[in-house]
């Protein structure tokens, strides 16, 4: 009984470790696209108020 339950708390823990890394990749993608659309922002402004230089 008591391996059974040693056994479950591994597989859980596996499991949770698995979920966390999953949606650690879905959170680097928005970050990604709103530094993306910063940038262009700022290419904007910037030859806007630099005269297109």
């Amino acid at each position: 009984m008591l391996w059974f339950i040693i056994g479950i708390a591994i597989l859980v823990g596996i499991l949770s470790s698995l979920i966390k890394r999953r949606t650690s990749t879905f959170q680097d993608d928005p970050t990604a696209n709103e530094r993306q659309i910063q940038e262009e922002a700022r290419i904007k402004a910037s030859s806007w108020f630099g005269g297109g230089q």
